[in-house]
């Protein structure tokens, strides 16, 4: 299974959604970088468990989120909110305006 680390940002704001167990194979795997085997071990429960529990954490994560969103919103406004910061040292004022007011039309 290839490491997406978006799971780890994914699990930051769903992951109360998801079964302790789900919350902690998810955390191990992502945040911690521990093999499947790792976790096996470190559970005590079979390397086949701890693969059905990733990718059903993994799934209902990717559904919290196709439905919510939460995460693209904060990725948008913390890319509108950089620009503005570059605008503000640069002092341009009339692209400033630009980002807000399309800032106000997308929130």
């Amino acid at each position: 299974m290839e490491k997406d680390l978006r799971y780890s940002m994914l699990l930051q704001i769903y992951g109360k959604l998801l079964t302790e167990k789900q919350q902690e194979v998810v955390g191990l795997y992502y945040d911690y970088d521990l093999s499947l085997a790792e976790i096996s071990e470190n559970l005590g429960i079979s390397r086949q468990a701890v693969l059905d529990s990733l990718r059903n954490a993994c799934d209902s994560l990717r559904n919290y989120e196709e439905k919510l969103n939460i995460l693209a919103k904060n990725q948008y406004l913390t890319a509108k909110i950089e620009k503005l910061k570059i605008l503000t040292l640069e002092k341009n004022f009339e692209q400033i305006g630009k980002v807000l007011t399309e800032l106000s039309e997308n929130v």
